[in-house]
């Protein structure tokens, strides 16, 4: 639809709770079981109903493939990786308005076109964990869009790279890298040409791949 329509790729992309604040809620899927009740909820501006809303928790992680109605709600930090997509077709807004009074553009026929009916919760019992050298690594999500790895590091380890490139988030503790020092915040890519890649510390490193 993205290609077709955007000249673009679509936007199929996953979360990762970092951090939230006490009863902070999240947006993820639909309660409606067919493409009727799906457009019926959307003309009567029954988002209340037709929303799947739920409390989050730091650590949660999501799977979002293209097709799936989403919302981060305030009083949460998300680590984010998607597929390299600037298109969003956004369905609803709340009617905030601006200073001018107007509210945000919607693109209610493309959202209602492409949202996946009915909506079906990414599986975590498909998520692999396997201990490594110092610490452990799991694979949270496998796609054809995507791969994300979260590897909890005691010490050194050596990281295989065998992919065009990796993208690298240190998202706790701190350490090195290729002896260089790396804390949390600290964001690189790791290019192909490095076939091998030398982690050394105590942090939680998320590595994501094509």
């Amino acid at each position: 639809y993205a290609g077709l329509h955007e000249n673009s790729l679509g936007k199929t992309e996953c979360w990762y709770v970092l951090d939230c604040k006490e009863d902070t809620k999240m947006v993820m899927g639909h309660h409606a079981k067919t493409k009727e009740e799906l457009v019926k909820a959307i003309e009567n501006d029954d988002y209340d109903q037709l929303l799947n809303k739920f409390d989050i928790k730091k650590g949660d992680f999501f799977y979002i493939p293209s097709g799936t109605i989403h919302a981060i709600c305030k009083g949460s930090l998300i680590y984010e990786a998607q597929q390299s997509s600037d298109i969003t077709y956004r369905v609803y807004d709340y009617h905030r308005k601006d200073k001018d009074g107007n509210e945000r553009q919607l693109h209610v026929k493309q959202s209602i076109d492409v949202t996946t009916v009915p909506y079906k919760p990414y599986d975590l019992a498909k998520q692999v964990e396997e201990t490594i050298e110092n610490g452990t690594r799991k694979e949270l999500v496998s796609s054809n869009y995507l791969t994300l790895n979260k590897y909890d590091m005691t010490g050194y380890n050596k990281v295989k790279n065998d992919k065009p490139f990796q993208l690298v988030s240190i998202i706790e503790g701190q350490g090195t890298v290729e002896g260089k020092e790396v804390k949390k915040g600290d964001h690189f890519v790791v290019c192909s040409d490095q076939k091998e890649v030398d982690f050394d510390g105590t942090m939680t490193v998320m590595i994501c791949t094509l």
